[in-house]
């Protein structure tokens, strides 16, 4: 089972967005570059379908760019949640939420919190506005702990 320390869910980032955005602007300039160059030498063909293979792959990096940062974004608020979740938990527990680590980085049923004092169990009301603290005790715990 793998527990999430408060630490990596606070600082997780995806470090791919900035090499995207790297490719992205690299495609840019030499798509510029060589359309600039096609204008300048209408007679050379090579150049417009140069800058027309430059133009499709900038519009895939864009495609993926795009669809990147809507599912960091999803990530993000649940990330979000989870992070409030422990911060609750915490203060029920009276420690740190430093001290708390919790099996999953989305919020949802099967919540499990492992404490300095032990391991807890969520269960969340139906509404999902509440939610119940439980003792509980693991048979046989097989814990990978990810940190920052």
């Amino acid at each position: 089972m793998t527990f999430y320390t408060y630490g990596y869910l606070t600082t997780h980032h995806n470090t791919w967005q900035y090499a995207r955005i790297a490719l992205l602007i690299a495609l840019l300039a030499i798509f510029i570059g060589l359309f600039i160059h096609y204008l300048r030498n209408r007679w050379n063909v090579k150049y417009k379908d140069l800058t027309i293979i430059t133009g499709t792959l900038l519009l895939l990096v864009l495609g993926f760019q795009v669809n990147s940062l809507v599912s960091l974004q999803s990530a993000t608020k649940q990330t979000g949640e989870i992070t409030a979740t422990v911060q609750q938990v915490a203060k029920q527990l009276k420690v740190r939420p430093t001290q708390l680590s919790i099996n999953t980085t989305s919020t949802g049923n099967d919540l499990l919190v492992k404490a300095p004092q032990g391991y807890y169990r969520l269960d969340y009301n139906s509404d999902g506005s509440a939610f119940v603290l439980e003792k509980i005790t693991l048979e046989n715990p097989k814990i990978t702990l990810v940190k920052e």
